[in-house]
């Protein structure tokens, strides 16, 4: 019998940690404007493409070199000044057709532009410079032939801020409230399940 509550308070504390798990996506540290990390990592896609994007940055103040990598920002970048923005295709049979990457400003002026190519390693990254804090966009055209459908039409939209303090929504809560949800659940489970087992058979 005791075997038995082991091996069931075992499987509750899996299932429990699987859940929590589960419930945080594959993905790394996204920053955005306002310091906060995005765990739930950058991705951006529309209809027809997915896509894993990221804006550098360089501190001009330090030395560049393997130690000091800038991190990699989402769609809200904090400054103004050189910025290399990477888009990692996600799509397979995409890294086999020919794409182009636009930078554009608001009012539809192109800052940066990567012309059509195939990305043979699935990554296709431009050099921009913002001089001004502003919304731009990331507009990502593949020429799909299979799609049968206009680039123009199937682009990729991707809307940026520059310099502009992005408040998050009210009703977002913080990752950490998640997670101590989720310890006092298994605190209480490692506590109470085995007085609850104990206490049927003398119930009984």
């Amino acid at each position: 019998m005791t075997t038995l509550k082991t091996w069931l308070l075992a499987t509750l504390l899996c299932a429990f940690a699987w859940q929590a798990g589960a419930s945080v996506p594959l993905g790394g540290n996204r920053k955005g404007v306002g310091g906060a990390f995005d765990m739930y990592g950058c991705m951006q896609s529309n209809n027809y493409y997915v896509v894993n994007f990221a804006a550098y940055q360089f501190d001009p103040s330090q030395t560049k070199d393997s130690k000091t990598l800038p991190t990699a920002e989402c769609i809200d970048i904090p400054s103004v000044g050189k910025t290399q923005i990477t888009l990692d295709l996600l799509d397979r049979d995409v890294r086999k057709k020919p794409v182009a990457l636009k930078i554009l400003r608001e009012d539809g002026a192109t800052l940066a532009e990567l012309p059509m190519a195939v990305a043979k390693q699935g990554v296709v990254s431009v050099g921009v410079d913002f001089k001004s804090p502003g919304k731009y966009q990331a507009t990502l055209l593949v020429n799909d032939t299979d799609l049968h459908t206009d680039p123009e039409i199937s682009a990729l939209h991707i809307p940026l801020t520059v310099a502009l303090v992005v408040e998050q929504p009210a009703t977002e809560k913080p990752l950490w409230i998640f997670f101590i949800v989720i310890g006092i659940l298994v605190a209480a489970l490692a506590y109470f399940l085995p007085r609850l087992l104990r206490s049927k058979p003398a119930d009984a």
